[in-house]
């Protein structure tokens, strides 16, 4: 017998019926929820109609090796809690009140067993060939977790526009990106490893987006900040070629990585300074992680040095911060930095959205981060002949704490999950600015069906060119100029 745990009495109608419900509920019945993926069965729960699933592995690799696919696991798997998150350091923002406060962040539990994907679905098994949004967290490529935000949560998302919505987590910072491959073949794979993660969890929803109600021939993969870096370098992968169709790089746009010569010193700095040589290298792959992370970051502050007096370090701010703990240019996995037109022909094809926040880290002022190297990478694609790059700047400035986070990084997130109210200690939560999520995410949904973004309450958005290099300006009223 089917149970219901009835959670709220009724919730306030948002004022479009796509967005009404009558009330909250959640169904737990493992036979009700039941599906078969890559690895075996698994159950999750069905909350106000939409299936979720959360934690399903959807790969498996050991300390600095490529995935491979989940050892298949017997019985009914239950996966209705988020899994490991990747091991990083400690978030410095937990210790700054107004930070916590507005962020809300919750960074789960680490583990090396990290790679987990989380589902949300309006229906399963029903032959029905939904969009599938396949989100890529924040963090540069250091931290962060397909959990770290409320907004993340898929439910309203694939409630609103019958679409699918996967989050992921990979591996981060060394046990990500730390280049051994001076150290033997069977480190091969060492220095892109975070990103053939990304990549396996790409096949892994193309083996299994028919299971959850989904198409995959029609996947977008969307992300903010680091998750936006990730996004462009995806774009640069041959690996990752015909896993998606449509590309939306937020607050993250990148054209240059690490180039080798600095990640293979990096690797062999790492160790050095853990005691370690050729002839037992294999010792680093057994060491505890808080010993490993920590070498590491000694190791990147020499080669920091090398790289200043090489004249090699980048002069954007994003650039530098992300040096060390990002992908590099290996000419296998990542032939070429993603901003060349080699790299542009790979994803030629792709419709893309691209575009940055008002104020990104400084309030009341131009952004001088993010905005640079997202009109860099609009303006390469549109002159290259890319498919469409439509071009935006989220102007929307948030009234909490008394207006100090204006229209800072992050800020558009809620906004495109259409989860305004859930994460009303960012956003306040506001009944017009509900409304303005509505109108957004309905802006990303569209993209990812059609390749076009179309919204009620949006004007008509005509695609990024040299004769018309026009911005939507998104904000209760809306404007492209």
């Amino acid at each position: 017998m089917k149970r219901y745990i009835t959670l709220l009495a009724a919730v306030a109608l948002l004022g479009s019926c796509c967005h009404q419900t009558a009330s909250s509920y959640l169904e737990t019945s493992t036979e009700a929820s039941k599906v078969t993926v890559t690895g075996g069965e698994i159950a999750g729960f069905i909350e106000n109609g939409i299936y979720t699933y959360k934690g399903v592995p959807y790969a498996e690799a050991q300390r600095f090796m490529a995935p491979s696919d989940p050892t298949p696991w017997e019985g009914v798997r239950s996966c209705r809690a988020y899994g490991p998150t990747a091991p990083q350091a400690e978030r410095a923002g937990w210790r700054d009140d107004k930070q916590a406060f507005a962020y809300h962040w919750d960074d789960g539990f680490p583990g090396e067993d990290c790679l987990r994907v989380n589902v949300w679905t309006p229906g399963i098994g029903d032959a029905k060939k939904r969009p599938v949004m396949v989100w890529l967290h924040g963090g540069g490529f250091h931290s962060g977790s397909g959990q770290e935000q409320a907004a993340y949560d898929g439910n309203s998302l694939a409630k609103a526009y019958d679409v699918v919505v996967v989050t992921l987590n990979h591996r981060l910072n060394c046990l990500g990106f730390l280049d051994l491959r001076d150290f033997g073949d069977k480190y091969e794979a060492s220095a892109n490893a975070g990103m053939l993660d990304i990549v396996k969890a790409l096949e892994w929803v193309k083996a299994n987006a028919a299971t959850f109600g989904g198409d995959s021939s029609n996947v977008t993969i969307f992300g903010q900040s680091g998750g936006g870096g990730k996004v462009t370098t995806t774009m640069a992968m041959p690996s990752a070629k015909g896993l998606f169709q449509k590309a939306i790089v937020q607050s993250g746009s990148i054209t240059t990585v690490m180039e080798e010569k600095y990640s293979r010193m990096l690797g062999a700095l790492t160790v050095k300074e853990l005691g370690l040589s050729a002839t037992d290298v294999e010792q680093i792959e057994t060491i505890p992680y808080k010993e490993l992370y920590e070498a590491c970051e000694r190791a990147r502050v020499v080669m920091m040095d090398v790289m200043k007096e090489e004249g090699a370090l980048p002069t954007n701010i994003l650039c530098w911060l992300l040096v060390g703990t990002e992908p590099t240019v290996d000419g296998k996995y990542l032939p070429s930095q993603p901003g060349t037109p080699e790299s542009m022909e790979l994803s030629k094809d792709i419709p893309t959205m691209i575009g940055t926040t008002k104020h990104e880290f400084t309030v009341g002022q131009a952004d001088e981060i993010f905005k640079p190297l997202a009109v860099e990478q609009v303006k390469a694609r549109s002159a290259y002949g890319c498919a469409p790059v439509y071009f935006y700047q989220f102007d929307w400035e948030s009234p909490v704490l008394d207006g100090a986070l204006g229209s800072g990084h992050c800020m558009d997130i809620p906004f495109v999950f259409d989860n305004v109210a859930r994460y009303n200690t960012m956003t306040g939560g506001r009944e017009a600015d509900i409304e303005l999520g509505h109108r957004i995410s309905a802006l990303w949904a569209s993209f990812a069906r059609t390749g076009k973004p179309v919204s009620k309450g949006i004007p008509s958005w005509t695609p990024y060119s040299e004769e018309s290099p026009l911005t939507m300006h998104l904000n209760t009223k809306s404007e492209l100029r």
